[in-house]
């Protein structure tokens, strides 16, 4: 099962000023909330007709900040973002893990017991 993340904050480069950005990559920015999910981060892109690519840049451990590459493209301009997007726990174990988990085992065998078979 793929890592769940929500996002924490979304930040320019250094060398990029917030006024040369583009009306629908201000609009993206304006859109997104502290909480949301990678999956709507994306989705909100692909709405205003942006492509993005998320690529990580800094993965962080299970419950820490990563930093990831957000590129979007607007037609011919390309707007660098980083996202800081933080790994959230599994809510729910996969099917699979469950059946294991459940699954009939043979009882534990007592060494003193093995000359017997």
């Amino acid at each position: 099962m793929a890592d769940a993340f929500e996002l924490v904050a979304l930040a320019l480069p250094g060398d990029v000023a917030p006024e040369s950005l583009p009306a629908t990559a201000r609009q993206f920015i304006a859109d997104c909330w502290p909480g949301m999910s990678r999956s709507q981060l994306i989705a909100r892109a692909r709405r205003l007709s942006l492509r993005p690519s998320l690529r990580a840049y800094r993965p962080g451990a299970p419950g820490e900040i990563g930093h990831f590459a957000l590129t979007l493209t607007a037609g011919m301009q390309t707007v660098s973002l980083i996202a800081h997007l933080r790994r959230v726990a599994q809510r729910r174990a996969s099917a699979r893990s469950r059946k294991a988990a459940t699954a009939s085992r043979p009882p534990v065998r007592d060494p003193r017991q093995a000359s017997l078979f």
